[in-house]
């Protein structure tokens, strides 16, 4: 208590208020699933009379590390806590353990691992799994979260179509805790998940999920992600426009999806709905054409026939926006502005085809609606197509220019994150105005940008940032839960999730992570507990009836997938990612030739200066399986030939492989495809 004794001698009053303070019951704040190693580690504590902690190892209860707390944020306006920050970032040492404080608070164990995040993102994207509609959840796969296959009858026209009768258009994935499919979201949560396998594919190349398709040779989540792009072909329109939603007129009561015998309606053609769907069809049509050619040339057909519908209707349909129609009270996604979405479509569809037209329509408007300004989500989709355009190295038509205005918009836009993090007690990228329903994906999405950020100029603080915003989601929170079912030792046990609620097993089906507080009270729940004095991070409850704060969605699942598999990705693939920064300017990886190949194949790089630099090569699943120091190389482009062999001298079997160049600098990766 000595650093309060000026309190106690000088402000007696103040003393008082202190004492009366400390009586409360208070609490310690962390991660409840783990941090990295070399990564910062804080624990919180809102009692001003903590002075340290102790960091205790659980097997042996001994003491490994001491540090002291220090004052962080006063009235911080989120949570109207007096929050102090300890901080053990200088402990690396991997093991399991709790936090001990001197008044006997005692916190639940966690670990310190490379592979802390491993069981998480593996849940997290599994959970998309138990989403799929119109498919039996059987087996050791499902156990024991097993279900009989849903809405075999999925749809019939709704008469907004100004169609009558039946169109098959079974599968894909309920949107959230009810049973709906929406195709404005389902276009988010497909083009976060595919930008994270392109733009990491070496972290999201694994094959280990356990779901059906595991095994097989592709990435699992590649495969998941399939199950949706399948059903949303099935959305479109022979004039190439594409229907809005899949739903019933009314929400499903609280059953299992196979008991719904409601009558499900595809509801009318939308701007919205075509743009999303465009923009996704064209990534898909160049991430899966190494795995199946096939597929990838019906994407890319039916991308380009929903770019022909929106040239040919150049304003938004239905007219300002899509409404659901009288009778219906399912999700409505409303938004009266497509220019992102047809941004965005010209954005996807010019990188994978070099097309000049769908060129010349983004740079006519990729500032329309501003450039890395905001976040991304459903309704606004601008700097998925930004960052498109930023991250694409494949064409030399490229606008170098606007590429700079881009990354000098994304570092910006990072530093504006720095300054919100620095003003919010738990570091969290949410301030009061933002704790809307689904706030934990606003983070998230916000820790996208900083990794992207990281992965471009190597900025550690842009790192640290966005890991910050996991230790929120894991704990780090005034509830000190963790809002990922299954995850952590604190963890929601009651989303509003149908199955979850109604398959009679408990916890609810882990990975699954909820929406979060929503300070607008948007349900009956929320307004009985709580009211406009509530700081905005406490209006929350676990309870399922609380759909505004306590529902899950597949768009907020999406970014903790991206987050999750980055930090994750030294668990899943062994590859130790010690410098993952990718410098623009530096190491340009060119086409190697030839690609596909037989047995041999020329890697070709630019360096920007002479340096000493290393080749390695990766397996699909991210094992290294060749490592070469091609020694020192002189500025400008420097060829190596690779015969196809491990560092054993053993030949490779046919596959995908990645490689990357190394030295002062990284080089992105770049694809090998081996065929015999």
């Amino acid at each position: 208590m000595g650093k309060y004794l000026f309190f106690v001698l000088v402000l007696p009053a103040i003393y008082n208020l202190l004492i009366t303070d400390c009586l409360k019951a208070h609490n310690l704040y962390l991660n409840q699933v783990g941090y990295l190693p070399q990564a910062q580690k804080y624990v919180f504590t809102d009692d001003p009379f903590m002075e340290e902690f102790f960091l205790v190892e659980e097997s042996s209860n001994d003491t490994v590390f001491s540090a002291s707390f220090f004052p962080h944020v006063a009235e911080d306006p989120a949570t109207d806590l007096d929050l102090y920050v300890g901080n053990f970032s200088s402990f690396t040492q991997p093991g399991r353990y709790q936090i001990q404080t001197g008044n006997s608070l005692v916190t639940h164990p966690f670990v310190i691992s490379d592979t802390a995040y491993h069981q998480l993102y593996n849940k997290s994207l599994k959970a998309f799994y138990y989403q799929r509609c119109g498919y039996d959840l059987l087996g050791p796969v499902a156990d024991p979260y097993y279900r009989t296959r849903c809405h075999r009858s999925d749809g019939f026209y709704h008469s907004s179509t100004g169609l009558s009768g039946f169109h098959p258009a079974p599968g894909g994935w309920h949107d959230a805790g009810d049973f709906g499919k929406y195709v404005v979201n389902a276009g988010i949560t497909v083009g976060t998940l595919l930008m994270a396998y392109e733009y990491f594919p070496i972290k999201f190349g694994h094959d280990d999920i356990f779901i059906p398709e595991s095994d097989n040779g592709i990435p699992d989540l590649l495969d998941e992600v399939r199950y949706e792009l399948e059903w949303l072909l099935k959305m479109q329109d022979v004039g190439g426009g594409v229907f809005f939603k899949l739903t019933a007129e009314v929400f499903a009561p609280m059953i299992m999806p196979q008991d719904d015998e409601s009558s499900r309606y595809i509801y009318e053609l939308s701007t919205t709905a075509t743009g999303n769907f465009a923009a996704v069809m064209a990534r898909s049509a160049r991430i899966y054409a190494q795995f199946d050619s096939v597929f990838a040339s019906s994407c890319l057909e039916a991308a380009e026939s929903a770019w022909t519908y929106l040239q040919n209707n150049p304003d938004i349909i239905p007219q300002g926006g899509f409404t659901n129609p009288e009778g219906t009270i399912t999700g409505q996604y409303g938004d009266g502005d497509d220019r992102d979405e047809r941004l965005w479509a010209a954005s996807e569809l010019y990188i994978t085809t070099g097309n000049s037209n769908y060129h010349q329509y983004f740079k006519d408007h990729f500032e329309d609606k501003g450039v890395l300004t905001g976040t991304m989500w459903w309704a606004d989709v601008t700097n998925l197509a930004q960052l498109t355009y930023l991250l694409s190295e494949d064409h030399t038509s490229i606008d170098a220019s606007i590429q700079e205005d881009l990354r000098s918009a994304l570092v910006s836009k990072c530093q504006s994150l720095l300054d919100q993090k620095a003003d919010n007690g738990f570091y969290v990228l949410l301030s009061p105005g933002e704790y809307v329903w689904g706030s934990n994906s606003i983070p998230l999405n916000k820790a996208i940008l900083l990794i992207i950020g990281y992965e471009q100029t190597g900025m550690e603080t842009y790192f640290n940032a966005a890991l910050d915003q996991l230790n929120y989601i894991l704990g780090v929170n005034v509830h000190k839960l963790s809002f990922v079912t299954g995850l952590g030792t604190n963890f929601v046990l009651n989303p509003h999730h149908r199955p979850s609620e109604q398959d009679n097993i408990d916890p609810a089906i882990p990975g699954l992570m909820a929406g979060g507080p929503d300070q607008y009270l948007s349900d009956p729940t929320l307004s009985s507990l709580f009211d406009s004095s509530t700081p905005p991070a406490r209006c929350y409850v676990d309870d399922v009836d609380s759909y505004a704060s306590n529902e899950i969605a597949i768009n907020w699942n999406a970014p903790l997938v991206f987050v999750t598999g980055y930090f994750a990705a030294n668990s899943l693939t062994g590859i130790q990612e010690d410098q993952p920064t990718i410098i623009p300017g530096k190491i340009k990886l060119l086409p190697n030739y030839p690609n596909p190949f037989n047995s041999e194949t020329i890697i070709r790089f630019v360096l920007p200066e002479s340096d000493s630099v290393v080749l390695k090569i990766y397996s699909l699943q991210g094992q290294l399986v060749y490592k070469e120091d091609l020694g020192h190389r002189f500025a400008g482009e420097s060829l190596y030939l690779w015969k196809a062999m491990n560092d054993r001298g053993e030949e490779l079997p046919s596959g995908i492989y990645y490689y990357l160049i190394e030295g002062k600098y990284r080089s992105s990766y770049e694809r090998l495809v081996l065929l015999k």
